[in-house]
């Protein structure tokens, strides 16, 4: 029962979760916008205020620093993907552009600095095979690292060596260092939210599962969690006792107080049976099944489950109704070892004992 307590919370446990993700959904967009409008601003920058080698320079690590700041989402969509194929294809150019154009053999004239560029093409030539499997998260987090630290190794060898007096150019290093931190928190940010929807879709799977297992009158659980269950201990070669469980004189609190008054006669007659140790399900409109892994003799336990139906039953109005119950055995190993047949083996026991009482005249 207090199963049945805790999953009635699922709902508003999902509403504030969602909540959540969308607020982090729109922390995100902003984010991404800001990072966009500043490396436009900028390329903007850089091409009013620095000559064309510094430009081709600077438009290499714009096109890698955006392709870096897109390729941990490139599992969201497809569109998305092609977003970063493109990304990809315009920082190949760069790259080449940078390496055999002659206005940057000033940039290049340095020493190692030209073997340093090729060897970090070469580099990010080697990960073209990885686009193809982009789709797939994990071979996307793993690109995205290498692009990053291929990136960052760019961007710590041109602060190192390719400093400049201009406190212009400064302020050009400064703000792709802010625009690296921004990506940072971009991925944290998606993080967070993968993890919040993996959350989420686990959370409802998990209730609408409750949900298909538990009967939604009595709550105790239902026709598909008795097949599961007996399925389960078949596999597991677990000996049981199935009852199967007819209601006799449900058919007239029906007729003579109405459908409220069954709802509370089964109401109750549920929460009296799965209190006898036993696992409960309600498997039909007024048929119950009962599975018992114990060693008790059957007799026994026959006569505990009949006890159930000793006192009368509230059905309101301050009105008090008897039942009684027509009851079906089938054991595993001993009488069959597959569900069908056990159910169709206690199902047949139970309405012969009911056809019985009908002739003595037992059940109204």
């Amino acid at each position: 029962m207090n199963n049945h307590k805790r999953n009635a919370n699922l709902p508003s446990i999902l509403v504030r979760s969602k909540a959540l993700l969308v607020t982090m959904s729109l922390l995100l967009i902003m984010a991404n916008i800001y990072a966009l409008a500043s490396t436009r601003n900028l390329a903007k920058t850089a091409t009013d205020q620095q000559s064309q080698a510094t430009w081709f320079l600077f438009q290499l690590t714009k096109e890698f620093s955006e392709l870096n700041a897109i390729a941990p989402f490139a599992t969201e969509s497809s569109a998305r993907r092609e977003q970063v194929l493109l990304k990809y294809d315009l920082t190949w150019s760069r790259f080449d552009i940078l390496l055999n154009n002659k206005e940057t053999d000033r940039y290049l004239s340095l020493p190692g600095s030209r073997g340093f560029f090729l060897s970090l093409f070469n580099s990010f030539k080697e990960l073209e095979p990885e686009l193809d499997l982009i789709e797939q998260p994990q071979y996307a987090d793993k690109l995205a690292d290498e692009l990053s630290y291929i990136y960052m190794s760019m961007i710590d060898y041109v602060n190192l060596n390719f400093r400049l007096e201009s406190p212009i150019y400064l302020g050009y290093v400064e703000h792709a260092q802010v625009l690296y931190r921004i990506q940072i928190g971009l991925l944290m940010l998606l993080c967070l939210c993968a993890s919040l929807t993996g959350y989420i879709i686990h959370k409802e799977a998990q209730y609408h599962r409750e949900l298909s297992l538990t009967d939604s009158l009595t709550k105790v659980r239902s026709r598909l969690a008795l097949f599961n269950d007996l399925e389960y201990l078949i596999e597991s070669k677990q000996a049981f006792t199935l009852f199967l469980l007819d209601l006799n004189g449900f058919k007239q609190i029906n007729d003579n107080f109405g459908h409220q008054a069954g709802d509370r006669a089964l109401t109750q007659v549920a929460e009296r049976i799965s209190m006898l140790g036993m696992d409960c399900y309600r498997v039909g409109g007024d048929e119950f099944a009962l599975i018992s892994l114990h060693n008790e003799d059957i007799d026994v336990q026959w006569a505990i489950i009949e006890s159930c139906f000793y006192e009368p039953l509230d059905v309101g109005m301050q009105q008090y109704e008897s039942l009684s119950t027509s009851i079906g055995v089938a054991q595993f190993p001993k009488d069959a070892k597959q569900s069908n047949q056990l159910i169709s083996i206690a199902d047949g026991k139970m309405y012969r004992m009911k056809f019985s009482q009908n002739e003595q005249g037992l059940v109204g």
